[in-house]
């Protein structure tokens, strides 16, 4: 189920309105959705309010999908966290299993049934090698939301490129060149560096950024700010982890890439690329969920 596919949901965009209206549409089109057809559901948190009584009424099994803790801040925050935690105690009473992004998630909270463990993935078959210019071109790319406090990356003085959406675009392209959401792999293909600079606060330790795994499946040298899904990539040599909200070690690091030559580059995008074809691919990720939905489907 979503916005633009085969079983098509609406969430309004009023402020205030678009949890519960989401929710309400959720519950209506499994309401007319022949869920006997199905073995078992992936719910994502945002979506349990809505699903949760319609598949208790159908038997079905589900498991709850947790992509994306809350990570507005204000009231909306406030507001986002309460039906995060909401959701969160339905899926505790009702849900078969969960499937969550980072082992430091699945630690951090209180959880008695079959746990999956799902980082961010990639379908290698769609990115090529990234090529490297002599000048080299930073890349950053996805949400562009004030939450994610870019204009301190865009303040750096770096040749950079940001592509994406949100509401802080119009700041962030008087700082550096900004472009709409297009083309991830063949924008990529034409960078050199990956960065993936974050705010300082807990929710995003939780995190397995999929921008990382996109990056490397590119070809590209990476610097991220440390998070649990990137701790198993701590000693590759393609990847600079950087303390989360650092802004002068994540411009130290980026420059330290940049006066690499080109060759060098290469070379380190090479076995960012390796390792994506190791470990990176969705077959590999989705592995553990597989066989936790085989485990509790009807």
């Amino acid at each position: 189920m979503s916005p633009d596919g085969d079983f098509r949901v609406e969430r309004s965009s009023k402020l205030g309105n678009g949890h519960r209206s989401f929710s309400r549409s959720v519950s209506a089109k499994l309401a007319v959705i022949e869920l006997q057809q199905f073995s078992v559901a992936i719910v994502e948190w945002t979506a349990v309010e809505g699903a949760a009584a319609a598949l208790e009424k159908f038997a079905l099994p589900w498991v709850i999908m947790d992509r994306s803790p809350p990570v507005a801040t204000g009231i909306v925050g406030w507001f986002q966290r309460k039906q995060y935690r909401k959701a969160w105690d339905i899926a505790r009473l009702q849900s078969k299993g969960r499937a969550v992004k980072s082992e430091y998630m699945a630690s951090s909270q209180i959880w008695n049934t079959p746990t999956a463990i799902v980082p961010a993935g990639v379908e290698l078959s769609e990115f090529q090698m990234a090529t490297m210019n002599e000048n080299a071109l930073v890349v950053c790319h996805g949400s562009l939301d004030r939450s994610r406090e870019l204009h301190r990356l865009a303040s750096m003085g770096l040749n950079l490129l940001l592509f994406g959406k949100g509401d802080d675009s119009q700041r962030l392209s008087k700082l550096t060149r900004v472009e709409e959401s297009g083309d991830v792999a063949s924008r990529l293909a034409g960078a050199d560096i990956g960065v993936l600079h974050l705010p300082n606060r807990e929710v995003w330790r939780h995190a397995s950024p999929l921008k990382v795994a996109e990056f490397a499946a590119a070809g590209l040298p990476v610097v991220a700010s440390e998070v649990s899904g990137l701790e198993r990539y701590r000693d590759a040599e393609w990847l600079t982890l950087i303390p989360l909200g650092d802004d002068d070690a994540c411009k130290a690091a980026v420059l330290a890439l940049c006066n690499l030559s080109r060759e060098e580059r290469l070379r380190l995008g090479s076995l960012a690329r390796k390792e994506a074809e190791d470990g990176m691919s969705w077959e590999h990720c989705a592995a553990s969920l597989h066989e936790m939905l085989l485990g509790v489907k009807r």
